[in-house]
C-alpha cells in the first residue's frame, strides 16, 4: 500500500514538473515567451515546447484572421453629401513579435485599425461623389484603401486582408433630398431615351417609305417595259402572219371586231351595204 502510494505522488509530481517546464501551442495560435518582459522565442510551430518556471512568462495570439467590425462613421462626399458608413475588416497577425512589441494586445490593435481604415474612407470618398460610393466602382477603391491600410499597419505586425464596407446610408433629413435627386435624373435620362427611339423609328419609316416608293416605280417601269416590248413582239407576230395568209388575218381581225363591238344586249341596224357586217351576214347577191 506504501508503495502504492509513493508511486502517486511521484506520478503527479512529474505532471507538475511537466506542466512547470513546458507549454503547448495550438495549430491556431502563435505563442511567445517572454523573460522579464524581453521576447525570447516566437513559436507558431504547433506541438510541445520549453520555459524556465517562474521565469518565462507565455502569452499567446491567434493567428486565424479575424473580424472586426467598425462602427458606423459619418462621412463627407467630394458632393457635400454625408453619409453613414458601416465598414468592416479581416485581418490577422502577420509577425507576432512586431505585433507584442507595439501593440500588446488585440483590443489595443482594433483601435489602432479603426482610426486607420476610418481615416482613409474618409480621405478616399472625400474625393468621389455619391454615385461612385454607391455603384459597383467602389470596388476599385476599396482594393485601395486595402492596400493603402495594410501598409500602414505592417508596422505593427498586423496584414490587412480585406477592408469593406456592409452599408452606406443617407442621413435621414438628406435622404429624401437626394432620392428626389436621382430619380429626376432617371427621368430626364429615360425622356431623352425615349426621344432618340421616336427619332430613330421617324427615321426608319421615312426610309422605308422611300424605298417603297423607289421599288414601286422601279415595278411600274419595269412592266412598261416589258409590256412595251410584249406589243412589240405581238406586232410582229401580226405581221408575219397577214404576210403568210393576208386573207385568213382580214378574217380573224373582222372576227375579233365582232367580238369586241357585239356584246349582249346589243341592238344592230342592219344594211346590206355595210362592209363591216358583210362577214356576219355572207354575201346576199
Amino acid at each position: 500500500m506504501k508503495t502504492l502510494i509513493i508511486s502517486v505522488i511521484i506520478f503527479v509530481l512529474f505532471f507538475v514538473v511537466f506542466a512547470l517546464f513546458t507549454y503547448s501551442v495550438d495549430e491556431t495560435e502563435v505563442a511567445i515567451k517572454l523573460r522579464f518582459g524581453k521576447i525570447l522565442e516566437v513559436s507558431d510551430e504547433a506541438g510541445l515546447h520549453f520555459k524556465v518556471p517562474f521565469i518565462d512568462n507565455i502569452e499567446k495570439r491567434d493567428k486565424r484572421v479575424m473580424l472586426y467590425d467598425i462602427s458606423p462613421e459619418s462621412i463627407l462626399t467630394s458632393d457635400k453629401k454625408r453619409l453613414e458608413v458601416d465598414s468592416y475588416v479581416l485581418w490577422k497577425i502577420s509577425a507576432a513579435q512586431k505585433f507584442i512589441e507595439t501593440m500588446k494586445s488585440v483590443v489595443l490593435a482594433q483601435t489602432r485599425i479603426d482610426d486607420i481604415v476610418y481615416s482613409n474612407l474618409r480621405d478616399s470618398f472625400a474625393k468621389l461623389l455619391i454615385n461612385d460610393i454607391i455603384s459597383e466602382q467602389r470596388i476599385g477603391y476599396l482594393d485601395q484603401i486595402t492596400e493603402v491600410t495594410n501598409k500602414s499597419l505592417e508596422l505593427f505586425g498586423i496584414k490587412v486582408i480585406d477592408v469593406n464596407v456592409k452599408r452606406t446610408d443617407l442621413p435621414e433629413t438628406n435622404a429624401k433630398a437626394v432620392f428626389e435627386r436621382m430619380k429626376s435624373e432617371r427621368s430626364k435620362a429615360a425622356a431623352a431615351i425615349r426621344a432618340e427611339g421616336e427619332k430613330q423609328a421617324k427615321d426608319i419609316y421615312a426610309q422605308a417609305d422611300k424605298e417603297a416608293e423607289i421599288i414601286l416605280a422601279t415595278a411600274v417601269k419595269t412592266s412598261e417595259d416589258m409590256k412595251g416590248l410584249g406589243d412589240a413582239r405581238a406586232l410582229e407576230i401580226y405581221a408575219s402572219g397577214y404576210s403568210k395568209d393576208p386573207e385568213f388575218y382580214r378574217y380573224w381581225r373582222i372576227l375579233s371586231a365582232y367580238e369586241t363591238s357585239l356584246g349582249s344586249n346589243t341592238v344592230l341596224v342592219l344594211g346590206k351595204d355595210m362592209n363591216f357586217l358583210k362577214e356576219f351576214i355572207g354575201n346576199t347577191k
